[in-house]
């Protein structure tokens, strides 16, 4: 059975599609063959936090400063990138 036909009037054909045989209108991706993808990777490199934009602080001294949480975030993020660093020496740059 074909895929109807588009009604904007433009001439249409249907491909089989390479990786499935079946007949499409869009394009196809290939299928992924679950035993031969990579596994995610279960130690990953820290990713730094995202740095306030420079209106994001209202400058009026909030006791739960923008900038201070940032700094915070900041410092965890590089004792994890340092502890990541001596568990991937090869790594590191």
């Amino acid at each position: 059975m074909q895929p109807p036909a588009p009604t904007c009037g433009v001439s249409w054909t249907p491909e089989r599609c390479r990786y499935t045989g079946r007949l499409s209108a869009t394009p196809c991706l290939p299928v992924t063959d679950p035993v031969s993808a990579a596994p995610p990777d279960p130690d990953p490199r820290p990713l730094p936090p995202e740095e306030p934009g420079p209106n994001e602080c209202c400058g009026s001294g909030c006791p739960l400063c923008v900038l201070d949480l940032y700094s915070e975030e900041l410092q965890r993020y590089r004792q994890a990138l340092a502890e990541w660093k001596a568990r991937h020496p090869e790594q590191a740059p």
